[in-house]
């Protein structure tokens, strides 16, 4: 009997023990739950497709707009270079960007005659002649450091519509725009085209005589401008 109660006794004590111990498991698991960082929420595991946007401000207004792509400018490059073509350049280029795009000029381009610094225009086109093609305008002597262009002045192997008159009335055949053509006695705005697409598809003219293998000219419309043409 006596050993039987000593036995319960032992029980009730190791009971307590493991009752404590289930007791500080449970506390230390309950400040473990409060005290704990919370997960983050699903929305912020989300992927999102970034944009670039530009922003505007107009007044104290900001207005966030898309970025615009880079626009271009095409220009034909024709003469004295080593792959006459069209070429797309930024519209910042300058003449010098058309001539090297074209594969540079060749040894018998006449680069005096033409000014590499000029700014392009889309749908121009770049003539560089040949040395001794195009007589070579008396400018007055640059002044020391940066020459700005002068306002009227006509410039040779320009772009486009700039006129390419390099004396007062005469139109140079291989570097003359539209307009210019246009000017002549009897050509008209068809003739004329008629006259830069021969340029085109046959490459400079060699003499005024070639005209007569222009559509549209014949002897009698070729004299009547003779005095107002070179090559």
């Amino acid at each position: 009997m006596h050993q039987r109660l000593t036995e319960l006794i032992r029980w009730v004590g190791f009971s307590r023990i493991l009752a404590s111990a289930f007791g500080v498991i449970v506390m230390v698991v309950g400040v473990w739950w409060v005290v704990r960082v919370p997960p983050p929420p699903p929305e912020s595991t989300i992927p999102f497709a970034s944009s670039t946007i530009a922003a505007s401000s107009v007044g104290t207004d900001s207005v966030a707009i898309p970025a615009m792509p880079v626009s271009r400018i095409t220009v034909y490059v024709s003469g004295e270079v080593a792959k006459p073509g069209v070429y797309v350049l930024l519209p910042t280029a300058r003449m010098i960007d058309a001539v090297q795009a074209a594969g540079g000029a060749t040894s018998a381009a006449d680069l005096v005659v033409v000014n590499l610094a000029a700014p392009l225009v889309d749908a121009a086109q770049v003539f560089i002649p040949r040395i001794g093609s195009t007589p070579r305008v008396k400018l007055p002597r640059p002044h020391a450091g940066i020459n700005l262009p002068t306002a009227g002045t006509a410039v040779v192997g320009a772009v486009g519509g700039t006129s390419a008159t390099a004396v007062p009335g005469i139109v140079d055949l291989n570097s003359a725009s539209l307009s210019d053509l246009d000017s002549l006695p009897g050509v008209g705005p068809s003739t004329a085209q008629a006259i830069i697409d021969y340029r085109v598809a046959n490459g400079p003219y060699a003499s005024v005589d070639d005209l007569l293998n222009v559509r549209g000219i014949g002897p009698s419309k070729l004299a009547a401008m003779r005095a107002r043409v070179r090559v």
